[in-house]
């Protein structure tokens, strides 16, 4: 039983050491780069980094993997460096990626949309690919708003062209086509897209004031960054959207070192089956190399 306690205490203690690296980076990565600006921030809004919540403030610089979290009626905008503005507003929740890998695109941004309503307007040397569960959309030279809750995703050209991929289903490759300036698509999960050649009245009645006019253009009033104050690490009830969803294994590694929180770890061991990845780190024992005899001493000693 002595052992078995060695091994977890040491295994805490690596997972803190990993926290510690993580969020070292996190910081040195946020230094080295100025990918955009978040304009906009009113109502209750944050930013999760690494694995920690931030309250988000008007004239932050954005991070590569930032998660945005807005409650309902808060509002942000962001204006990357690049040239594209994306408004937000609440409910909503996003994953921003400003450094996709070059096997997808080199320096294209990518923003996984789970919820919420949104407006894509400027140029940019790439496109920006917006990603829901079963439909993508490369946005380049053109205006669009996007409404996006459950399974549900509404689309609007404003103006200009954007490319769509629709997931089928037993389809080893997605289905592509161009929407272009006025038409409307709407998909229900996996079923069939219904595309019209205006948006219908309750979309338009639905869709907030604040995407009816122009973005604004406002970064040039931030010439400095705004440092962020934390409000408290991701729960678990807050990380199993992502952790459900097409990045999987990306937060799977992201919220590894939230395993070194007692309240985290046992939120995990209470629901094991559903992160069979972190088998490995909640019980370490189990992957002991065996004796000579096939028989695993610490676990053994565990029992």
């Amino acid at each position: 039983m002595k052992i078995v306690c060695c091994n977890v205490l040491t295994g805490m203690s690596l997972l803190r050491l990993v926290a510690a690296v993580c969020f070292a980076l996190t910081a040195a990565g946020a230094s080295a780069a100025d990918t955009g600006i978040y304009t906009i921030a009113e109502g209750t809004a944050r930013v999760l980094r690494g694995a920690t919540w931030f309250k988000l403030a008007a004239g932050a610089r954005v991070e590569d993997e930032d998660v945005v979290d807005l409650r309902e009626n808060a509002q942000v905008q962001l204006e990357l460096t690049e040239g594209r503005t994306i408004g937000f507003l609440g409910p909503a929740s996003v994953h921003v990626s400003t450094s996709v890998q070059a096997a997808k695109a080199a320096d294209a941004a990518e923003a996984l949309v789970q919820r919420g309503w949104f407006k894509v307007a400027g140029t940019g040397k790439s496109p920006l690919r917006l990603r829901m569960g079963t439909m993508g959309v490369d946005v380049g030279d053109a205006v669009v708003v996007l409404h996006v809750e459950g399974a549900g995703v509404e689309l609007f050209v404003e103006s200009g062209t954007v490319k769509i991929a629709l997931a089928q289903k037993r389809a080893k490759s997605a289905v592509s086509r161009d929407v272009t300036t006025g038409e409307f698509l709407s998909r229900a999960g996996d079923q069939p897209p219904v595309f019209a050649a205006r948006p219908p009245a309750a979309f338009v009645s639905a869709m907030p004031r604040e995407f009816r006019d122009r973005l604004p253009t406002l970064a040039a009033h931030f010439p400095k960054d705004v440092e962020l104050m934390p409000v408290g690490d991701v729960t678990l009830q807050e990380a199993e959207p992502w952790l459900a969803g097409a990045d999987r294994k990306l937060f799977l590694k992201r919220f590894t070192p939230r395993l070194a929180d007692p309240a985290f770890r046992s939120a995990v061991i209470a629901r094991a089956s559903a992160f069979p990845e972190w088998d490995r780190v909640l019980r370490p024992e189990r992957y002991r190399p065996r004796d000579a005899d096939g028989t695993n001493p610490s676990a053994a000693a565990a029992r």
